[in-house]
């Protein structure tokens, strides 16, 4: 019996995975459907996470305008870096999140949570770049983590170059594969494939860098996730979330802010459910964005990257 896991067998349908397959209507963005009108600050749980800066977007501003050239007012985080054209973006609701957006913010939740790690936006497009599974194209890209120390492994993932879901490896106790897709757009075919290769990257990491790794030529202390059955796997439950009923995102341009959104509240361990409710709120979204570039603003202020000396005044955008 080989000492990784049997793909066939790791994945576990949940009882969403049943779901009938289906996309939305052409009269999708105009739907009318009831929306949760309970604000997310009525769950204590989440009450901090929604706050936000009501100058932040006044301080970008004047930095933006402060050199003609925006390359030069760069935020830096960690390996990840966003500019200040990029940040003042976020105060558009219309407008569609970039990688430099989603890196920039799973970055800031890696400094922020130690207990999680946030892959970049390139990932799983280099890992299948080929039509299939090629892991030599991203083996490199953990040599310094610990990925199985990690509680939760967060992968954005871009849908035909036009639409951005979240995958969630949950790494203890639960071993749970989250597929969230603010749209409810994707087939089960689709979350299955995606969940097969995650799951097959993991049983690389594990051989390649803690398997194969011998006394001082050990960079890896960690055991692998968990207790693994008699058959020497791990057993995952894929969990295809917004599959039933009415998806969350009610526009065309909002996928990278739930994205940005579902993993700040994973990493804050907000329960699923809440979760789920928290996305139907109308407002969701766009309270969110203004807490992404409060909360990267903030990251460059309290790290010494900008120096804002002049007073601000109110003036909320619509």
């Amino acid at each position: 019996m080989s000492d990784l896991y049997d793909i066939t067998e790791v994945i576990m349908a949940s009882d969403e995975l049943a779901a009938e397959d289906t996309m939305p209507s052409n009269d999708y963005y105009e739907s009318t459907s009831p929306r949760i009108s309970t604000p997310p600050e009525s769950f204590p749980e989440v009450s901090t996470i929604f706050k936000y800066e009501k100058d932040t977007r006044l301080e970008v501003m004047e930095w933006l305008s402060r050199n003609n050239d925006n390359n030069k007012n760069v935020i830096y985080i960690n390996s990840e870096s966003i500019t200040a054209e990029k940040l003042y973006d976020l105060c558009d609701k219309h407008i569609w999140l970039s990688s430099d957006h989603i890196n920039a913010y799973l970055s800031y939740l890696n400094s922020k949570f130690h207990r999680v790690f946030s892959l970049t936006t390139f990932f799983y497009t280099r890992l299948t770049e080929i039509g299939g599974y090629k892991y030599s194209s991203i083996e490199h890209w953990t040599k310094r983590i610990e990925i199985f120390q990690k509680d939760i492994i967060f992968i954005p993932i871009n849908i035909n170059e036009s639409h951005w879901i979240l995958a969630a490896i949950f790494m203890k106790e639960q071993f749970r594969i989250a597929i969230l897709d603010s749209l409810g757009m994707i087939t089960t075919e689709g979350a299955v494939n995606i969940g097969g290769n995650l799951i097959r990257w993991l049983n690389d990491e594990y051989f390649h860098k803690i398997r194969l790794c011998k006394g001082d030529a050990c960079e890896f202390g960690s055991d692998i996730i968990g207790e693994i059955n008699l058959n020497g796997q791990v057993d995952f439950a894929l969990d295809i979330m917004f599959r039933n009923g009415d998806p969350p995102q009610v526009d065309g341009s909002s996928c990278g802010v739930f994205v940005c959104m579902f993993a700040r509240l994973m990493a804050e361990n907000i329960e699923r459910d809440i979760i789920m409710k928290i996305a139907k709120f109308r407002e969701a979204s766009i309270k969110f964005r203004k807490v992404i570039y409060t909360d990267l603003w903030e990251y460059a202020k309290e790290n010494k990257q900008v120096d804002i000396k002049f007073e601000v005044k109110y003036d909320e955008y619509k």
